[in-house]
């Protein structure tokens, strides 16, 4: 009888679960509808700033980006104060080092961001961004990382 009730709640356990399948989540394609939505809210915009109507928007290339992947762990001035850093064994890097900033190269920067710490011998906690962000995005992000050591 105890084990007729155990099975008996393990199925309608089971089939109360939501299992879902790889088809029902693609975080890429989100992405990639998102990205549009933002070319098509930047053509606007720009359409928008040569007729007049409104403000032209100066905005850092990678900055958005940077905010939105970045900010977390390096924190929003580039000072590894975000957040998550203060969770963080080892710490993310520092952006403001001046002495980092001279013996590294942009495709140091570059191979870190797409490929994560890992790949260069750095902390596996840095996370690969290379299926999230395309490349020209991880381009713009390395001349904003590069602003924060000037």
């Amino acid at each position: 009888m105890r084990y007729l009730m155990l099975s008996a709640t393990f199925l309608a356990t089971l089939t109360a679960c939501d299992w879902n399948s790889k088809d029902d989540y693609h975080p890429k394609a989100e992405y990639e509808t998102f990205l549009k939505h933002q070319e098509e809210a930047a053509k606007l915009q720009e359409e928008a700033v040569a007729k007049g109507e409104a403000p032209a928007v100066t905005e850092e290339p990678g900055k958005k980006t940077f905010e939105t992947f970045c900010v977390a762990c390096h924190g929003a001035t580039g000072k590894a104060d975000g957040a998550a850093a203060l969770a963080m064994n080892p710490k993310p890097r520092n952006f403001t080092d001046k002495a980092w900033q001279g013996k590294v190269d942009d495709a140091h920067i570059t191979k870190v961001i797409k490929e994560g710490g890992a790949s260069v011998g750095l902390s596996a906690t840095m996370a690969p961004w290379g299926g999230a962000i395309n490349d020209a995005e991880i381009a713009n992000v390395v001349k904003y990382v590069r602003q924060f050591g000037k």
